[in-house]
């Protein structure tokens, strides 16, 4: 079973490559489909041409159909693996990198058939690929369970919820990114992809769901840490990270609350002068680049760089 898992993860990695290319395709035909349009003047009949901004949909359904087809070929690795290890396939780098890579498509895959924004997948499956191509640079092998690893019922559920956490707010970043390539609220620069009301839309959607997620990953991780190490919380390197991830996005609920947010608050207002409290600031979408930024940096930088508790990387 653990050469199968191996065969289905390369299956999903070429099929996550050729949907870069296929969701590519899909937003570049939205430019390339042209309209003519005719009007009578009193110099005759002029008649001019423009693009569309629909894009092809059969491309669209072929790019779909291949990221389904990621999802259950990454979704059989994990199974797999499963079964030849005997517990859940997220006790080292390897194992959960691949894991991820699932996870953010299947996230993706779903906020896509819910909300029907395909063109978000321009930005999410070439994560999906960066994320599967990152995975295999780790070893394979299967070793043993080091001894704060061995609860296999905390094991599955924090590690699982912590992965699920991350997929979603994956798919929050994505909406993100195309709400401030557009430019922001109320703005369309590029007519190939969704507008940035729709993206933002779709980016507190994933937001509302994964912030609760990452929240109960990190109290199962307490609760495991007082099963494992006989404390709680101990500001370990990879607890402290999370926990400042999961703050970052508080501020974007913060900011998004515009005069309703901390900074009308009494005591701040005593503080901090007027001119500083209803100066310029950021787009709050700002906050979920930030947020994304310290997913990447707690999951991959604690776990190979910083020494910790939770170094259990196996590389």
């Amino acid at each position: 079973m653990a050469h199968f898992s191996i065969y289905l993860f390369w299956a999903g990695l070429t099929t996550a490559v050729i949907d870069v290319a296929l969701y590519a395709a899909y937003v570049a035909s939205a430019s390339l489909s042209f309209r003519r349009m005719s009007a009578q003047t009193s110099a005759g009949t002029v008649t001019i041409g423009g693009a569309t901004g629909v894009p092809n949909p059969g491309i669209g359904r072929l790019a779909t159909s291949f990221l389904a087809f990621t999802v259950l070929f990454l979704g059989g690795q994990v199974a797999a693996r499963w079964a030849a290890t005997g517990h859940a396939p997220i006790a080292n780098l390897y194992e959960f990198t691949a894991a991820f890579g699932f996870g953010i498509a299947a996230a993706y895959l779903t906020f896509e058939t819910a909300t029907g924004q395909r063109r978000v997948g321009v930005v999410a499956t070439p994560i999906v690929a960066a994320i599967l191509g990152i995975a295999t640079l780790f070893p394979t092998d299967i070793v043993p369970l080091i001894p704060a690893l061995q609860n296999g019922p905390l094991l599955t559920i924090h590690v699982s919820v912590m992965m699920i956490s991350y997929a979603v707010l994956t798919v929050a970043f994505c909406g993100a990114v195309i709400y401030l390539v557009q430019g922001g609220e109320g703005r369309r620069r590029f007519a190939s992809l969704p507008s940035a009301d729709a993206a933002g839309d779709l980016a507190h959607k994933a937001v509302i769901i994964g912030f609760p997620l990452l929240g109960l990953g990190i109290a199962l991780g307490a609760w495991w840490a007082n099963s494992a190490w006989g404390r709680y919380w101990g500001w370990d390197p990879k607890e402290t990270s999370a926990l400042v991830t999961w703050l970052s996005i508080a501020a974007y609920f913060h900011a998004r609350a515009g005069t309703g947010s901390v900074a009308g608050a009494p005591g701040i207002r005593r503080i901090v002068p007027a001119k500083i409290r209803h100066g310029w600031r950021p787009d709050p979408m700002w906050w979920l680049i930030v947020m994304w930024g310290l997913v990447m940096f707690t999951y991959f930088a604690v776990n190979l760089w910083v020494s910790g508790l939770h170094s259990y990387a196996g590389v």
